[in-house]
């Protein structure tokens, strides 16, 4: 996102995503690695749902205090915890200006329902800080990866020194999985990574995704014939480790399609509310992208990709 330096303080901007993230975190396919698992839907932090809302995020607050460093701080803002090796007013610096905004403006483009839950963002200022986090959480070195969000914790967990748009991406994955729980996944990685690098709108009411080094990946993929089909997306695994870069350039580059169209945020609605009929969203895609089958939606997106001009930042 385009915010002033004073907006960023420590956390960094909701802005550019590093190169490193081109390994981006794991797909829900990859269910031996998977950091975005959708085995339980029940973060085990989380007391009884009937409790105050405001009580279980105090308790998940203490549980994380227990079992991480004890220089860690948290402060709780309903729905959110937030923790991190910052200072309690760094966390909050970073809520009231980041995570606060970033919420509210994809709150009135996309998502209906907040989170229900505990919604934990953990915050690190380093390599080792995000190495550590990881290894005392799970005991598993993820130090591979810039963010990760877990769906069976609830739990994002942010490198902010090496992912300037990371964080943008797993607060994306986060509130849609509150809101829309059986979103295909190539869909709900294209709304992520389209919010590595974007900007408010003018009223501040919306995100707007911007060009970024994906771009390119998925023009070279289409002119080397490696691009997948629309239909083989949608319907087979995602992301796969030898060719992840390509299908989350391909599914970003697409968001970013709709977006110019003004399709995006009725493709959104639209997906979710037929969800039962359509688990992949392919069906719901043509109907609002106004085609009469894949193959027509892919000669136009590719059309639009091979003509589109990345902007220079």
């Amino acid at each position: 996102m385009k915010l002033t330096r004073k907006q960023i303080l420590t956390v960094g901007p909701v802005l550019l995503v590093a190169t490193c993230y081109a390994i981006a975190a794991p797909s829900r396919s990859q269910s031996s690695q998977a950091a975005v698992s959708i085995i339980d839907d029940a973060a085990t932090e989380d007391r009884d749902p009937q409790e105050p809302l405001t009580v279980r995020c105090a308790a998940a607050a203490k549980s994380l205090q227990d079992r991480l460093v004890a220089n860690w701080k948290f402060i709780v803002r309903e729905p959110f915890v937030l923790g991190g090796d910052l200072t309690e007013k760094e966390l909050d610096a970073s809520y009231q200006q980041t995570i606060a905004p970033t919420v509210r403006a994809l709150a009135v483009s996309y998502f209906s329902n907040p989170p229900r839950h505990p919604t934990i963002i953990l915050l690190c200022s380093s390599d080792e800080r995000f190495r550590e986090c990881n290894v005392q959480l799970d005991d598993q070195d993820r130090s591979q990866y810039s963010g990760l969000y877990s769906r069976k914790h609830r739990r994002v967990v942010v490198n902010v020194a090496s992912g300037e748009g990371t964080l943008a991406h797993e607060l994306t994955h986060a509130l849609a999985h509150a809101d829309f729980p059986a979103m295909p996944e190539w869909f709900d990685e294209g709304l992520a990574s389209l919010h590595e690098e974007c900007e408010f709108s003018l009223d501040g009411l919306h995100l707007i995704g911007n060009d970024n080094w994906r771009n390119e990946v998925a023009q070279d993929a289409l002119t080397r014939g490696e691009l997948r089909l629309l239909e083989d997306i949608t319907s087979k695994r995602f992301g796969s480790r030898d060719r992840a870069h390509v299908d989350y350039a391909h599914v970003r580059s697409m968001c970013l399609y709709l977006q110019e169209r003004g399709l995006l945020e009725p493709f959104y609605r639209t997906c979710r509310a037929n969800a039962a009929n359509d688990p992949t969203g392919l069906r719901s895609l043509c109907q609002v992208a106004d085609v009469t089958d894949p193959k027509a939606f892919d000669d136009a997106f590719h059309a639009w990709l091979i003509t589109h001009q990345t902007a220079t930042p």
